[in-house]
């Protein structure tokens, strides 16, 4: 039997995760916490299968607690949790290594055959329905970032900009210095007709460019 643990603040959902687990000979929802402090402990002492995280915590940033696992070199498997379903934020959850992206109002079953997905294949989970959705937009994204003429260097400084990093922690991940960030920033800017990096950091979300 597979251990599960949920990283959620609403009881109403870790009760309804309950329910679908109850009865199942192949997963037992072992733990829930609200922070990853509270997580901490049950990692330790469950030694889970996989991590049910929702994106949305009132304290935290799920994916800063992803990154957290990461980082600690943690083997449990993550699932993405959510109610949103952007596009960027499947990819985001991708690249910072999860290993799928569940919404919370999934067909009946679909937490079951997510599960045992995650636990089975190293092939990142994603649901039937968001797959099309997933594919259009980043259609539409590749079709926008030609018609703007933007280069891939444009695109990297975009969605650092989005991602609220600094001119600093741009450089440093882009191997960059401080003035050609700079000057790559009021170039975007200005090619784009935007006012400022607000303004940018905006675009970037409503043109699916994260």
């Amino acid at each position: 039997m597979y251990k599960i643990l949920i990283c959620e603040d609403h009881e109403v959902v870790v009760e309804g995760v309950k329910m679908m687990l109850a009865g199942q000979d192949e997963f037992l929802l072992s733990g829930h916490a609200a922070t990853y402090t509270q997580l901490q402990p049950l990692l330790l002492h469950e030694a889970p299968s996989i991590l049910l995280l929702d994106l949305n915590l009132k304290k935290e940033d799920g994916f800063s607690i992803l990154l957290k696992l990461k980082e600690n070199n943690t083997n449990i498997k993550v699932l993405i949790f959510t109610m949103y379903e952007e596009a960027y934020l499947i990819e985001k959850a991708r690249k910072l290594g999860a290993n799928g992206f569940l919404l919370k109002n999934m067909a009946h079953g679909e937490l079951v055959k997510a599960l045992r997905h995650v636990s089975n294949s190293e092939e990142f989970y994603l649901q039937s329905n968001l797959k099309g959705q997933q594919q259009q937009e980043m259609a539409l994204r590749d079709q926008f970032v030609e018609k703007m003429q933007l280069t891939p260097r444009e695109i990297d400084i975009i969605r650092l900009v989005a991602m609220g990093k600094s001119a600093k922690e741009m450089g440093d991940e882009l191997f960059l210095s401080i003035h050609t960030v700079d000057t790559h920033r009021r170039n975007i800017i200005s090619k784009l007709k935007l006012k400022n990096i607000a303004d940018l950091a905006r675009f970037a979300v409503e043109n699916h460019l994260l």
